[in-house]
């Protein structure tokens, strides 16, 4: 039983006492013109009124002018809906009563609201079977929910966004379309929005909300697929959904700065990077994320060597660099020493060099000019750094595969996320 029964009035009374009667809602809305509102205080003689707690009238001004018929619905039903606390699985929106107009203004009104229509029609009409129908001839036609048809192509414009990288967007809009459409098309659009909602938030580097996100999203995902018709599409997205969540709980205790999620950080900054370079075009952006992947990994080999780049112990540092590396960048404010990115390098440098060893200390300064040099201007003279440099695409391409160059990184081992074909 629908809680909630909107209905168009019109010059017939039978219609509209028998769908109140098959639909026996608490609340009614009668939607009426200035001639048929009369009808409503008939129509409450005549009905069994002990499960109807509320009823409410919208009156048009032109029953004629589909324009005036909408406009009344829209300025009043909203807030009849917000004071009741309706659902959409709560309401039922009967067309059947007034003029086309009418009937049509109520169908466009409403079908924010509902997920559920319904006519009154017959076998039995007047006017050699093309009138109105017999009273006592009532036939109830309860119509599948329009959102339900329209499933399909909502799917593709929420899968077009998120392939572009709008997963906010995609998933608010997935969220409304769950509130709109039947199940099980609503699970659909559920696992879309935990889906978009977790690649949203990885994006934004939320990784402990991503991660939780992606655990509903996965755990739906699996019983979708678990039925024996499901598309190769979703079983593919599953996997990848899983190697994905696998990646991400390697990343999301970025407290504990570990190694191994140290290496995962790194790997992301680079993928995040790429997404925004060759989904939005943000080249500074990107360019900004490859300078601190560059400075990322200095800080992973001095961790190595017991060293933090934000509070340098300056007695582990080689004799030969101590004193310039403790007054060049000691930090009067907090009482530490803290270094940049060249500053990393030349330190990593110096502990090989005592070594006798030749790693990534050495090949920074070794290809400056060639790998590095283009990295940290590009950065330092974008618009949104220190300059007034336009970054490209042409540049930030040179600069990625630079970085990959260094860094000795596989673009092929970051993180992928998945292209939706719903």
């Amino acid at each position: 039983m629908a809680k909630t029964l909107i209905i168009s009035v019109g010059g017939s009374l039978s219609p509209l006492q028998y769908s109140i009667n098959q639909h026996r809602p608490e609340n009614i809305v009668f939607f009426a013109s200035i001639d048929t509102e009369p009808q409503i205080t008939e129509i409450l003689r005549q009905i069994d009124l002990r499960n109807v707690k509320n009823f409410e009238k919208i009156i048009t001004a032109s029953a004629e002018n589909i324009g005036e018929c909408l406009k009344s619905i829209t300025l009043k039903l909203p807030e009849i809906i917000k004071r009741w606390q309706l659902s959409p699985e709560e309401i039922i929106v009967d067309y059947t009563g007034g003029t086309k107009s009418m009937s049509a203004a109520l169908v466009l009104g409403t079908i924010e609201y509902t997920h559920c229509f319904s006519y009154i029609g017959g076998e039995k009409r007047n006017k050699e079977g093309v009138g109105t129908v017999i009273d006592g001839q009532e036939k109830i036609l309860i119509l599948n929910n329009p959102w339900d048809q329209l499933a399909l192509e909502e799917k593709k414009k929420r899968s077009t966004l998120f392939n572009l990288g709008r997963y906010l967007l995609a998933s608010e809009e997935a969220q409304e379309a769950a509130r709109k459409v039947s199940s099980p098309e609503r699970s659909l659009f559920n696992i879309f929005k935990d889906l978009s909602e977790a690649y949203y938030k990885w994006d934004m580097f939320d990784y402990n909300g991503a991660a939780h996100s992606l655990h509903r999203a996965r755990y739906g995902l699996e019983i979708f697929c678990s039925h024996p018709d499901v598309h190769a599409h979703f079983l593919s997205l599953l996997t990848q959904v899983k190697e994905n969540e696998k990646f991400l709980n390697s990343i999301r205790n970025i407290e504990e700065e570990n190694m191994e999620m140290l290496n995962s950080l790194l790997l992301d900054i680079l993928a995040n990077a790429r997404r925004r370079a060759k989904k939005e075009n943000r080249y500074d952006d990107a360019i900004i994320r490859l300078y601190r992947a560059l400075e990322l990994r200095a800080q992973m080999e001095l961790k190595k060597y017991g060293l933090e780049a934000s509070d340098i112990k300056t007695e582990l540092l080689p004799e030969k660099i101590r004193d310039e590396i403790s007054s060049k960048y000691f930090n009067e404010r907090n009482g530490r020493v803290e270094v940049p990115l060249y500053a990393c390098y030349k330190i990593i440098k110096a502990i090989e060099e005592d070594k006798g060893e030749k790693a990534i200390g050495h090949r920074f300064f070794d290809n400056y000019e060639q790998l590095i040099s283009p990295i940290i201007d590009f950065r330092n003279k974008c618009i949104v750094v220190h300059g007034r440099e336009k970054i490209d695409e042409e540049k930030f391409s040179r600069a990625w595969q630079n970085l990959l160059k260094f860094l000795e990184v596989d673009e092929a081992s970051l993180p992928e996320f998945p292209q939706l074909k719903f």
